[in-house]
């Protein structure tokens, strides 16, 4: 017995102390690199979504060490966790607990009756973790990373090594005063305790840390979407409205938490087994959520330092100042970036960046038809951003290529290379691939197209259609040809094109007139046919194309 209690308390303070580590190294990191702390200060979402990934890769580094150096039963995170795949009548139930346990924390913060510190420390927290840039930044980092990371570290982890040796009633009020300690002051740690003494209860009865994972985000989500919008401020403390949210709050948590009472408990083997069609999609977001990490820890510190710290230097100010240069910045960062992503993926998931990229040899023929796609793309957009309703409506398009097609051609050059490479083995060899093992072609394109808008224009309506229209075309000549090189002379074309019609023509300086009506005509009308003869000149079918991204998937994912 003390063997076991022994080896539990060993288990349980790797886990803790691997939480931690990782935020303990953060705030080291950020006291003592005022860059790093300036990026992220304000944007706590996305230092979550970077804790998040951090502990993802140690958690999976500590089960990997585990399974090769012990003689025990190999075991996965995933099982370690509990993955248990719900049915339909499960999610009713964790629903309602969810929407009971939002209305509770909603109704509190308008009790007049509470202590003013209480009042103080539920409104800072909402205030705190509903600071970012963008809104979508906290409800991935607050949403969904946040609550992947505590459930799976109470809940999954945590708990359900407690409970495989202590009795049950200690073991669930231990996670439950284990959880409330990580939290950041008093108010939200006594909240937290009874929020985990909930998640404790619906985790052991549906065996399954999806179903607190699903509480938990909606929870998150529900609170910092009603600070967005306003729904907090506009309910009085004190008011009837806020004690009928409360009473319904609290009704629905009973009512849930009475329909769950009545299942039957999952056994600890039910609750370690993974749900084998779940585990891909968890696979993909986690792999995402890394890659998008990984590109904004590289890019925001690399901007800072362009701009705050190496303009302040006399002798290099005006050469860095000065916007024909400013394409370097980018270069920089893209030679940064790939060998990150390389490591990331030789070491941790044991797959190869280039032969995932897929750097297949393309023919001539099929080389000059996308190049002279891509001209007629460039010259489709060029002409149609000058139509004067476009230009007055959509500024934003004259400033962005305004920021990446100008400067000294041998800048532009080495920029167009490099960063065409670099986009390409971010959107279609990283993001499209991880969604295109798991999900159907058209919704992998969706999302791909959603993380270009997302990464590159902050969802700007206007510019994240345009991003999506060329997404569309460049993952279907990467799909058809099984080759990054098709997306990359495509990518390469069109921003070429961008650059010799706006600093080599001087035709294109000139008001819309109808010699552009005259172009947007021939494009497109060439478009189409160049667009099909590419698809009849695939040299690869659409179902050895779905079977690589399925092969892909499953290297590394255990």
């Amino acid at each position: 017995m003390k063997k076991q209690v022994g080896s539990m308390a060993l288990k349980v303070g790797l886990f803790l102390g691997l939480y931690l580590l990782v935020f303990e190294v953060q705030k080291w990191v950020m006291a003592h690199n005022q860059t790093y702390k300036k990026l992220l200060e304000g944007s706590v979402p996305v230092w979550l979504l970077i804790n998040f990934c951090t502990l993802y890769l140690l958690l999976l580094a500590v089960y990997g060490i585990r399974n090769r150096i012990t003689r025990k039963e190999k075991i996965t995170f995933f099982d370690a966790a509990g993955f248990r795949q719900l049915g339909g009548k499960d999610l009713l139930q964790v629903s309602i607990i969810a929407v009971g346990c939002a209305f509770v924390f909603f109704g509190l913060m308008k009790l007049p009756f509470l202590p003013q510190f209480a009042l103080d420390h539920m409104k800072a927290y909402v205030d705190i973790f509903g600071q970012a840039e963008l809104f979508i930044f906290v409800l991935i980092g607050v949403g969904l990373a946040g609550a992947f990371m505590e459930e799976i570290f109470f809940r999954g982890l945590v708990f359900n090594q407690l409970r495989r040796v202590l009795p049950f009633a200690a073991a669930y009020l231990l996670q439950a005063l284990i959880y409330s300690i990580f939290q950041p002051n008093l108010t939200i740690s006594i909240i937290s305790f009874f929020l985990a003494l909930i998640y404790g209860f619906v985790y052991t009865k549906t065996g399954s840390v999806w179903s607190t994972i699903y509480i938990a985000v909606f929870v998150n989500v529900f609170i910092v979407s009603a600070k967005e919008t306003g729904m907090i401020d506009s309910i009085t403390l004190g008011s009837l409205l806020a004690y009928l949210i409360l009473v319904v709050g609290f009704g629905c948590i009973i009512s849930g938490f009475l329909l769950i009472a009545k299942r039957p408990l999952q056994t600890e083997q039910a609750s370690s087994q993974p749900e084998v069609k779940l585990k891909p999609y968890f696979v993909m977001i986690g792999r995402l959520g890394l890659y998008l990490a990984i590109y904004y820890a590289v890019l925001q510190p690399l901007v800072y330092l362009w701009y705050n710290v190496l303009t302040q230097i006399d002798a290099i100010r005006p050469w860095l100042t000065d916007a024909r240069n400013s394409n370097w910045g980018l270069v920089l960062n893209d030679f940064i970036a790939i060998p990150i992503y390389y490591f990331i993926m030789r070491r941790y998931q044991k797959r190869d960046l280039i032969q995932v990229s897929k750097f297949n040899k393309i023919s001539f023929s099929s080389v000059w038809k996308i190049a002279l796609l891509s001209i007629c793309m460039g010259l489709w957009v060029t002409s149609v951003v000058k139509i004067s309703v476009v230009a007055d409506t959509f500024p934003q398009f004259e400033a962005l290529f305004g920021s990446l097609v100008g400067g000294a051609p041998f800048t532009f050059i080495v920029f167009l290379i490099v960063h065409s490479i670099y986009k390409e083995v971010l959107f279609r060899s990283l993001v499209f691939n991880e969604l295109h093992a798991v999900l159907p072609v058209g919704f992998a394109i969706v999302g791909n197209a959603f993380v270009y808008g997302l990464l590159f224009f902050k969802l700007d309506p206007a510019l994240s259609f345009y991003g999506g229209l060329g997404t569309i075309i460049f993952v279907l000549l990467y799909l058809w040809y099984q080759s990054l090189w098709a997306s990359v002379v495509a990518e390469i074309g069109l921003f070429a094109t961008y650059y010799i019609a706006r600093n080599v023509f001087s035709y294109f300086d000139v008001a819309f007139n109808w010699y552009f009506v005259v172009l947007i005509g021939l494009c497109s009308l060439a478009i189409p046919p160049l667009m099909y003869r590419l698809w009849k000149q695939k040299p690869y079918s659409e179902a050895r194309t779905k079977q690589t991204g399925k092969i892909q998937l499953e290297a590394g994912g255990q």
